[in-house]
């Protein structure tokens, strides 16, 4: 390896692990990928299916997600009952391990117990989008993440405005709790003026 702006070359011992869902070999003949970079890359193949068709890996993925959000937010991770498991067994998951950590997320984010209770229905949804969007023509975006999270913000955003940016307000507003609504704040990184005052009011 020759580092940037070097002559000398280091000798170094990696390995380099990538993954994409395009379906390289025919970007490589279709000229939208380099061959040379496709056979360095493609030396052992692991394919791994999508998760509905490993539905088997749900508890152990779950679990291990769970833990990783609710140690992300400073938050106990709660018990995943076998009746929650079933429902994302059931459910289509067209959104893959991100739906599903989308899911994960907004249950930890509205749980005040120990119990998680998870919610199928989207994020949020402005009116503006339900009105002009035919019925029964679901929309299907590239990144189901970003999607959800754009429109979870900006329904936020909304609240926060007409409440003056009084968080506690806003969350009674949408049906949260203080601590619910502080957490989708920090994790969407919205930012709000005079956010010292803001506090200050909430505690009030």
């Amino acid at each position: 390896m020759r580092s940037l702006g070097s002559t000398q070359e280091d000798a170094v011992d990696v390995r380099i692990v990538s993954a994409t869902h395009r379906d390289l070999a025919a970007d490589v003949q279709a000229n939208r990928f380099r061959q040379d970079l496709f056979y360095r890359l493609n030396v052992i193949e692991i394919l791994v299916p999508p998760l509905r068709e490993r539905r088997e890996d749900l508890p152990a993925l779950c679990e291990a997600l769970l833990a990783r959000i609710a140690q992300e937010s400073g938050m106990p991770a709660p018990h995943l009952s076998p009746q929650v498991v079933q429902q994302l067994q059931e459910h289509p998951l067209p959104g893959n391990v991100r739906e599903l950590e989308n899911l994960l997320h907004r249950a930890l984010a509205l749980s005040d117990g120990t119990q998680l209770q998870v919610d199928f229905a989207p994020t949020a949804t402005s009116p503006s989008m339900q009105a002009s969007e035919p019925a029964g023509t679901p929309v299907v975006p590239p990144d189901l993440q970003a999607w959800l999270d754009q429109r979870e913000r900006e329904i936020l955003v909304q609240a926060l405005r007409e409440t003056g940016f009084n968080r506690t307000a806003a969350a009674q507003k949408l049906g949260l709790t203080l601590r619910q609504i502080r957490y989708r704040i920090a994790r969407l990184a919205i930012t709000t003026p005079g956010s010292d005052d803001a506090e200050e009011a909430d505690a009030a």
